[in-house]
């Protein structure tokens, strides 16, 4: 095809002198990077993929790898930041690049920086809590009053979250009796779908905030960046955006998230808020019957002190009408009898105004108590209503199983006899009768069936059943048969 003469090398020496190349050109350097994917392969050697990314848009990437040799830096960065290599995270790496003919391209990992790592990941919470303060949505959710009892709770969490069951059976099983309804609003608490899940869970609890008195959002513990989810601007900014109060059980020992940040209030784990939530319904338990101990106490006081100045408003005149006796003697007896008289009037025009007094604090502080039970009862009925609502939901998806349960044994069993008939009808066109009833005979030999001709000898006596009748005869002849049996 060519008329000159081609110089040419093979594949393998074409990529030798290229590794050659990136050998000799390249030195160890501190590189900055965004982990895409990270694996152990079955030599113990951790392989990576890296990448850079501008405006969520990966715009270099490259394979990189820890040979096991050296799998010290991985455990000092794990037991330095407190979190496992995994996808999201940024490092800083002291690394080299390496081609093999083979294998191709890749950055040799040398050692990883995890200081870099933990100060990334703060800059970007930092960065989050600035521009919601900046909005003004940091304290916007702290804003809006939490209910003296709270009784319907909003939950948002995974249904295996480590602290869900936990928080479950502190509010059901706490020894007040205390009743709480509660709903839980399913979303992932970690990964990559876990911001947009929880974002979602969040926007569907808003349509019904009207039935809630507060939302919890519950995890149960985790690595930092198992918790990076929690720091993202977008889920903040909808808790802080929140109509009624958001109370965080994270289950973090270290530092606050974000959402921590913009709660209504936040706790280390989601027991302690559980905990809170009880301890705010005794707390208020505690206060309405302080009320009421307060409003006998003083009603008793009251009558104490008015009984007390009628006794001594009584001594007084008697000493005084006794004196004036002594000193006026028989002279003025009549003038004792009317000032007597006038003092009996006044005692008794006081006792009516304490008995009056008396009567209307007594009026009043049933009100007070009567206005407290009609409360209670009010809380109470919705209580039994919301059950007794779950209760027949449940009993009609029940009754509706059983129904579709019912239906489909039927068209079983009737599949059954269909089947069934048909194998009688089969079992009856086998039936001897009917094989005889064809043209067919059976013979019969010493009252045995013979099948073989090998199995009688010539002028043995034979019996041979037809459909109606039977022949006897002696055997004159019999040909028998090698191979393959034909009957026609």
């Amino acid at each position: 095809m060519f008329n000159v003469e081609v110089t040419y090398q093979t594949l393998s020496q074409y990529l030798n002198e290229v590794r050659e190349i990136i050998q000799e050109h390249t030195d160890l350097r501190w590189i900055v990077a965004e982990v895409a994917k990270v694996d152990i392969d079955k030599n113990g050697h951790y392989r990576f993929e890296l990448v850079e990314k501008k405006d969520n848009e990966i715009i270099a990437q490259a394979d990189a790898v820890v040979w096991r040799s050296n799998i010290g830096t991985v455990y000092d960065f794990i037991n330095n930041t407190g979190m496992n290599l995994q996808k999201g995270i940024k490092i800083l790496f002291l690394g080299k690049a390496i081609f093999h003919e083979k294998h191709g391209f890749k950055l040799n990992i040398l050692q990883i920086d995890p200081s870099y790592t933990v100060g990334d990941m703060a800059l970007k919470k930092k960065e989050v809590i600035e521009r919601l303060t900046k909005e003004g949505l940091i304290d916007k959710n702290k804003s809006i009053e939490i209910p003296l009892v709270i009784q319907r709770i909003a939950v948002v969490s995974s249904e295996y979250a480590a602290g869900y069951e936990d928080f479950l059976k502190i509010l059901r099983e706490n020894s007040y009796g205390f009743k709480f309804y509660i709903k839980l609003f399913d979303a992932f608490v970690q990964g990559e779908s876990a911001v947009s899940s929880l974002v979602q869970a969040f926007q569907d609890c808003k349509a019904e905030a009207n039935l809630f008195d507060v939302v919890v959002l519950i995890r149960g513990g985790g690595s930092v960046a198992d918790l990076a989810c929690f720091n993202e601007y977008e889920l903040a900014k909808t808790i802080a955006l929140m109509p009624i109060p958001i109370f965080t059980g994270i289950g973090h020992t270290r530092d606050e998230t974000v959402a921590d940040f913009v709660s209504s209030k936040s706790f280390k784990t989601p027991s302690e808020v559980a905990k809170f939530i009880i301890e705010r319904a005794v707390e208020f338990d505690t206060k309405i019957e302080n009320l009421k101990k307060s409003i006998i106490h003083r009603t008793e006081t009251l009558l104490k002190i008015e009984l007390s100045k009628n006794e001594g408003l009584i001594n007084r005149f008697q000493i005084a009408g006794k004196n004036l006796k002594e000193r006026l003697a028989k002279n003025f007896e009549l003038l004792i009898k009317t000032l007597h008289n006038s003092t009996l009037k006044k005692v008794h025009s006081q006792r009516e105004k304490i008995f009056s007094i008396k009567h209307e604090l007594l009026r009043q502080t049933n009100l007070c108590i009567k206005s407290e039970e009609i409360k209670m009862t009010n809380i109470e009925n919705k209580l039994k209503n919301k059950m007794e609502e779950h209760i027949n939901k449940t009993n009609f998806k029940l009754s509706s199983f059983k129904d579709k349960i019912v239906a489909k044994i039927s068209n079983i069993l009737t599949i059954k006899n269909l089947q069934i008939e048909g194998y009688g009808e089969k079992l009856n066109l086998l039936h001897p009768e009917n094989i005889l009833k064809r043209g067919y005979s059976i013979t019969y030999v010493n009252g045995r069936v013979l099948k073989n001709s090998k199995d009688v000898k010539v002028g043995s006596k034979v019996q041979i059943q037809l459909y109606r009748g039977k022949i006897l005869g002696n055997v004159i002849k019999k040909e028998e048969e090698h191979g393959e049996l034909k009957l026609f």
